[in-house]
């Protein structure tokens, strides 16, 4: 499987998954003539509260791209996950 092939299971993956009404994800993979970028990245956007967002760009570190199609979107959920629970420490639990 090419590089292209394997991004592309992981974009199907991850929209399959994202099902959370709080967050919107942006995959970006690829350039607009569908060539893989230098630096494949997600940019998550994050609604704490009604009038708030927050985005994160989660890029894909190089040697993440030698993994698995799983191994790459659990690394990507564990950094969306991470992102989430920082902003709702700070937007819910800070003093």
């Amino acid at each position: 499987m090419d590089m292209k092939e394997k991004l592309q299971l992981v974009k199907e993956k991850l929209e399959e998954n994202s099902s959370m009404p709080d967050l919107d994800l942006e995959v970006n993979f690829f350039d607009e003539n569908g060539n893989v970028l230098d630096e494949p990245y997600v940019l998550v956007k994050y609604y704490p509260t009604e009038s708030d967002e927050r985005d994160s760009k989660i890029v894909i570190p190089q040697t993440m791209l030698n993994e698995d199609v799983d191994n790459i979107v659990n690394y990507i959920t564990f950094q969306i996950e991470n992102f989430k629970a920082e902003i709702d420490s700070i937007e819910f639990g800070g003093e």
